[in-house]
């Protein structure tokens, strides 16, 4: 394996680590809140980590034969992640308590 090839793996598996850590985040913060936006979140940083592992695997198995082709799919499935991880933007309820401190809590805080 060449230097080239090793730094792609290594930047890959940083991506796809870095990226299903969010994706864990955003169906913890889904499961919990039941927003619509953090689904977005999480299917958004899941096309990051499809993206990040499926490109280089076709790359290895095909060696990096179609290169144009491996960076259109990897580009089409970073586009369809960020345009949801822009959606959940969009479909966020304005509004609302994110943080919301238990009425016991509260009332410790501010007898200090």
């Amino acid at each position: 394996m060449e230097l080239i090839e090793g730094l792609y793996l290594v930047t890959t598996t940083v991506l796809a680590g870095a990226s299903a850590t969010l994706v864990a985040f955003a169906v913890a913060a889904y499961r919990s809140s039941g927003r619509t936006a953090m689904a977005y979140l999480a299917v958004g940083f899941g096309l990051v980590v499809v993206a990040a592992v499926g490109t280089p695997i076709a790359a290895f198995q095909t060696g990096f034969a179609n290169a144009q082709a491996l960076l259109l799919i990897t580009t089409g499935l970073f586009a369809a992640s960020m345009a949801l991880v822009a959606g959940s933007l969009v479909v966020y309820e304005p509004g609302t308590q994110e943080f919301v401190i238990p009425e016991s809590e509260l009332t410790r805080i501010q007898d200090r």
